[in-house]
C-alpha cells in the first residue's frame, strides 16, 4: 500500500477525531467505493476496531467517501456552551446515573468537589451531579483546564478553583480542600493524599473516588481513613477507558501537534515504553496506521504479551536510537530519563500517553545541559551539542493538555462509574480503605451505554 493512501486515511481519521471527540474502535462507519484510498482506510478502521457497514445503513456515524472533499461531521462546536452540550447529549450512562442520584435525594445539598481534567465530559458529569442537589466545585489543575469551559460553568452556578497561572496551583487545591467537602472524585490522587496530611478538612467527607491507575499506585502504603472507591478498576472504567480511548487519543494529539496538516504516521519508528492498557492501545492505533511500532517492558509478563501482538521488544535506550518517536506509557516518573535522551535519534519527538509529573525527566535534562527551547504553543525542543529532540507540552499528558481529552463515548463511561462511585458511597456504610465498586454497578453503566450504543450520535 503506497504511502499517500494510508495517509491519507490517517488525515481523515485525525479530522473526524478532532472534529466529533468521539471514538473509532466499536463503532460503525462506512467507506464507499473499492479503491486503494477506500481499502486503506477500510484496513486501518478494521485494524482499529471499528466496523464497516454499507452507507444507507443507520447505525454509520460517518461515511468516508474518496473523492469527497473534506467534510464536515460535527456541525457548530465552537462556544464552550456549544462542546458541554454536544457532549451531554452524547453521554447516555453519565446522564442516567444523576438522574438515579437526583430521584434518591440523597446527594441535595452536600459538598462535592472533582479534581479532574476540567474539559466538556467533565463538565457534563459536574453539571449532572448539580442537577442531583449536589453543592458541586471544580479544581483545575493549570495545564489541564479548558479555561473557557470553566468560564461556562461558572456562568451555569458552579464553583470553580482554576486559573492558568501554574504558580496559583497549590493555593488553589488549598481553598478547594479548605471547604471540608463531603466527597471527592479525584484523578491521580493528589487531593487524596493532601487530605491525609489534613485531618480538619477530612472531617466531614463520607468517602472519595480515584479514577487513575497512577492514582492507585499513589495510595500504596498509605493507611485511609475514609473509603476510596477504586474507579479506575472498574471494568467499565479500565477495560476501555484506557486503551481504547487513550489510545486514539493521544496518538491523534501527537501526530495533529507534528504534523498539523499532513500524514505522519505511516513508516514512523516509534519507541513506546510500557504494555499496559494505554500502552498496547496506542500501539494498535498506531500499527493501524503504518508505524514500526517497537515496545519495552520491564515487566516480562507485559513485555510477552508485546511479543504476543507481534510487536518488537527492547530496552527503551536501545530502541530510542532509531526511533522517530517516543512515548511513555508507563505513569511512572522518570520513564524518559536523560540516559534515554542522550540515546535518542536526532530530531526524536519525546510524549507521554496518560502520565504523571516527571514522566519526562525535564529537569535532570535540564541539569545535565540540555537547553530548552520554545518551539510553538506545547512544542520546544531540547537542545544539546547540535541535537535537538522534539518535547511536546513538556511532557503533561498530551490527550488532556493539548487536545480535548478521550472521546465523549469513553468518558461516559468512565464518568458514569465515577456517578456510580457516589451513590455506592451514598447507598452503603463503608469501612474505611480502598473499595472496588460492586459489580452489579459496573455492569449498570456497561448496560446503559450497550443500550444507547448504536442511536445516531
Amino acid at each position: 500500500m503506497v504511502t499517500s493512501e494510508l495517509g491519507w486515511a490517517e488525515l481523515v481519521l485525525r479530522r473526524y477525531a478532532r472534529q466529533t471527540n468521539q471514538l473509532l474502535a466499536g463503532r460503525s462507519f462506512a467507506v464507499p467505493g473499492a479503491g486503494p484510498r477506500a481499502a486503506a482506510l477500510q484496513l486501518a478502521l478494521t485494524r482499529i476496531g471499528a466496523q464497516l457497514v454499507a452507507a444507507d445503513d443507520p447505525r454509520a456515524a460517518a461515511v468516508f467517501a474518496a473523492d469527497a472533499p473534506e467534510v464536515d461531521f460535527a456541525g457548530s462546536r465552537d462556544t464552550a456552551a456549544e462542546r458541554i452540550d454536544y457532549a451531554a447529549a452524547r453521554m447516555p450512562a453519565v446522564i442516567a446515573a444523576g438522574r438515579r442520584l437526583a430521584a434518591s435525594g440523597k446527594l441535595a445539598g452536600l459538598r462535592v468537589g472533582l479534581s479532574l481534567v476540567l474539559e466538556p465530559k467533565t463538565a457534563v458529569l459536574a453539571l449532572a451531579l448539580q442537577g442531583a442537589g449536589a453543592q458541586v466545585s471544580l479544581l483545575g489543575r493549570w495545564a489541564e483546564t479548558d479555561q473557557a469551559v470553566a468560564a461556562e460553568l461558572a456562568r451555569r452556578g458552579l464553583t470553580l478553583f482554576a486559573t492558568d497561572d501554574q504558580s496559583q496551583d497549590d493555593a488553589l487545591a488549598d481553598a478547594f480542600l479548605r471547604q471540608r467537602l463531603h466527597i471527592l472524585l479525584d484523578d491521580g490522587s493528589r487531593l487524596i493524599r493532601m487530605l491525609l496530611e489534613r485531618p480538619d478538612d477530612a472531617a466531614d467527607l463520607i468517602g472519595a473516588a480515584e479514577e487513575t491507575t497512577s492514582g492507585l499506585w499513589g495510595l500504596e502504603g498509605h493507611s485511609l481513613p475514609f473509603p476510596v472507591i477504586a474507579v479506575n478498576d472498574a471494568g467499565s472504567k479500565l477495560w476501555f477507558d484506557n486503551a481504547h480511548g487513550t489510545g486514539q487519543s493521544c496518538l491523534f494529539t501527537i501526530a495533529d501537534l507534528v504534523a498539523p496538516e499532513a500524514a505522519w504516521l505511516q513508516g514512523r519508528v516509534v519507541a513506546l515504553a510500557g504494555f499496559g492498557a494505554v500502552g498496547e492501545g496506542f500501539a494498535r492505533h498506531a500499527a493501524a496506521l503504518g508505524a514500526d511500532v517497537r515496545v519495552a517492558e520491564i515487566d516480562p509478563r507485559a513485555e510477552l504479551r508485546a511479543r504476543f501482538a507481534g510487536f518488537v521488544t527492547g530496552s527503551l535506550t536501545e530502541l530510542a536510537a532509531q526511533a522517530d518517536l517516543i512515548v511513555s506509557a508507563t505513569g511512572r516518573a522518570g520513564t524518559i530519563g536523560v540516559d534515554v535522551m542522550e540515546a535518542a535519534a536526532d530530531g526524536a519527538v519525546l510524549a507521554v500517553a496518560g502520565g504523571v509529573d516527571g514522566e519526562v525527566n525535564l529537569a535532570g535534562a535540564l541539569a545535565d545541559g540540555w537547553q530548552l527551547d520554545e518551539v510553538a504553543p506545547k512544542i520546544a525542543d531540547l537542545v544539546k551539542d547540535g541535537r535537538r529532540l522534539r518535547l511536546l507540552d513538556r511532557g503533561e499528558c498530551i490527550n488532556c493538555t493539548a487536545g480535548e481529552g478521550n472521546p465523549i463515548e469513553i468518558m461516559d463511561l468512565s464518568l458514569a462509574v465515577q456517578a456510580s462511585a457516589v451513590e455506592y458511597l451514598l447507598e452503603a456504610d463503608l469501612a474505611p480503605g480502598l473499595i472496588d465498586l460492586p459489580l452489579a454497578a459496573d455492569q449498570r453503566v456497561a448496560r446503559t451505554a450497550l443500550e444507547h450504543w448504536e442511536e445516531p450520535r
